[in-house]
């Protein structure tokens, strides 16, 4: 009997050990390509990297650059730039981190060779050296504004990484607070909390995170409490009636981000200049924000966003004005015929705009089509999964997609890769001589009035050639379970706060 009841006794506290787990269940619209932060390209990559790595800085919710695994830096010219590091930092293997690994990921982010989609944030960048095991040197060609903000990349494992080749990517290495444990494409990633993190151990032992296309079904799931947590997009149809839910909390602010139609310049179409334009007048932005986004997104511009220091109101507007598309069109060529197709030298007016498996953007590609077409276009819609379409556009196989841009904390981010001729993230293929010497100089201004003069001049004349038709700015809502608890909404969308979060 004693040695019973001590089994049983045994058996209980083992089954309350067990019971004691807390998982945070955590909803994506998209899965992330690649969990390897030199080669993330979407918006989910760069979440994960916010549990798995640390930068050297991250970005507090009010854009601050506060330290990560640097602990201090400065310039010691304005081209040399000092970071001391953290000490006593463990990789998820249980290795060291020390310079060589700082040194080890920024040469390979560098390395034309190695085809990183981030290059081109760091190209200033001349040299990297390790001073001591703890302190790096960062040489530049010249001032390079943005360097710090950009600091948040995270920092790869040098053995690791070499060790498993592409693999790393599937199986990530890092110093962050959790860490991967298993990924299953297509389903789900789970992330154990690591108990050795520098800033402490997280207070969930567990996230699952699961990508679900459907923004509808990912609500359903919150609500249902198999999900404890989603963010945007979010059907905002739903906003108003899911803020009285008494089992949830809804989070909104202003977001870092844009939603654009993506023009291809190189489109024998698309290519003219004046159709361009004739579609961005064509596009009733106020419409879109109120009929179809319930407010919470509001029409946009400029890769400049409102409401932060860098707005400027000098670039070119595009109200809803057919008449003013109808002149352009037919400037360029597009002869109307009445109710029909435009047409040009015998051939019609035909255009196709893709997104990804998102209900709020097929919505705004189905208006689109409608109004196109009454102003004579025949427009086709299509809508596939993510990395099918970026892998298209990539590779300059499409006319018009309806995408969006997150994490624009700083306006280099927004411009430099998507609008300089050689941007790894120009799609579209769009090249103004002017635009590349004003992003460049806005680079390297240090003064940041100048840099506001600068960007307003770059914006102006993105505005007119129009290689995006910009179509929103994003607010940025987090819903999740009431027992969820220390969780903090950033605007850039960032889940550092993950490793606050508890479950009540």
């Amino acid at each position: 009997m004693h040695k019973s009841g001590i089994a049983l006794a045994t058996g209980l506290l083992l089954t309350c050990a067990a019971q004691a787990q807390t998982t945070f269940n955590v909803g994506l619209d998209v899965e992330p390509g690649t969990m390897d932060p030199r080669l993330m390209r979407d918006t989910s990559a760069t979440r994960m990297q916010e549990l798995i790595f640390n930068g050297l800085i991250r970005l507090d919710p009010n854009l601050k650059p506060v330290p990560a695994l640097a602990t201090s830096w400065r310039y010691t010219t304005p081209t040399s730039l000092e970071v001391n590091l953290r000490k006593n930092v463990l990789f998820h293997d249980g290795s060291p981190f020390t310079a060589d690994d700082v040194v080890y990921t920024f040469n390979t982010v560098l390395d034309t060779k190695f085809n990183s989609p981030r290059r081109s944030f760091y190209t200033p960048i001349t040299k990297i050296e390790a001073i001591n095991p703890y302190k790096v040197r960062f040489t530049l060609d010249k001032p390079f504004a943005p360097l710090i903000p950009y600091l948040d990349m995270g920092i790869v494992s040098k053995a690791a990484a070499t060790k498993m080749g592409a693999d790393y990517g599937n199986a990530p290495v890092g110093t962050g607070p959790f860490k991967f444990a298993s990924w299953q494409r297509g389903n789900r990633i789970e992330l154990v909390a690591n108990d050795k993190y520098w800033g402490g151990k997280p207070k969930v032992d567990r996230i699952v995170i699961r990508a679900i296309p459907d923004n509808n079904v990912r609500l359903v799931a919150l609500e249902s409490g198999e999900l404890d947590y989603i963010h945007s997009p979010i059907p905002p149809q739903e906003l108003d009636r899911l803020a009285k839910n008494p089992k949830l909390t809804v989070q909104k602010t202003t977001g870092l981000g844009i939603t654009y139609l993506n023009l291809n310049t190189k489109d024998p179409v698309l290519s003219d200049r004046r159709v361009r334009q004739a579609l961005a007048y064509l596009t009733d932005r106020q419409t879109i924000s109120q009929d179809l986004y319930y407010g919470m997104d509001t029409p946009g511009d400029s890769f400049l966003l409102p409401g932060t220091s860098w707005y400027s109101p000098a670039v070119k507007k595009y109200p809803y004005d057919p008449q003013a598309a109808d002149k352009l069109l037919t400037q360029a060529g597009w002869v109307a015929k009445a109710g029909g197709i435009r047409t040009k030298n015998g051939k019609p007016l035909q255009l196709e705009i893709v997104t990804n498996v998102d209900p709020n953007r097929q919505q705004v590609l189905d208006f689109l089509q409608g109004e196109w077409r009454k102003a004579g276009i025949d427009v086709k819609v299509r809508a596939y999964d993510f990395a099918s379409m970026l892998n298209d556009l990539t590779n300059g196989k499409f006319q018009i997609s309806l995408v969006g841009w997150l994490n624009l904390t700083d306006p280099d981010r927004a411009s430099y890769n998507q609008f300089t001729t050689n941007g790894s993230s120009n799609y579209g293929k769009y090249s103004n001589p002017k635009v590349d010497a004003l992003l460049e100089k806005a680079r390297s201004a240090t003064n940041v009035t100048q840099r506001k003069v600068l960007y307003s001049q770059a914006a102006k004349i993105v505005t007119e050639d129009v290689p995006y038709i910009f179509v929103l700015n994003q607010g940025y809502v987090a819903i999740f379970n009431k027992r969820v608890t220390g969780y903090q909404l950033y605007p850039s969308g960032s889940w550092y706060s993950f490793e606050d979060v508890s479950l009540k």
